[in-house]
């Protein structure tokens, strides 16, 4: 696989479970390049982590409410 194309129809073949687990790493690759999944960076390290655990678990809590089927 060398193009995006490819690689995306190569991923609508994976299980839901596969894909969340690639997404999982690609955004943890992002993060240690200082760039989340979605394009903003990492917060400044001056953000206490219990807080950015509580937005993580909100952000969580709303997305596993989706049905992405009905995208």
């Amino acid at each position: 696989m060398s193009t995006l194309a490819e690689i995306e129809k190569a991923v609508d073949e994976l299980s839901v479970e596969q894909q969340e687990a690639l997404l999982r790493r690609l955004s943890q690759n992002l993060a240690g390049r200082g760039v989340a999944a979605n394009g903003w960076t990492v917060p400044p390290p001056n953000v206490p982590i219990e807080e950015l655990r509580r937005i993580d678990a909100l952000i969580d809590a709303e997305f596993s409410q989706v049905d992405p089927k009905g995208w």
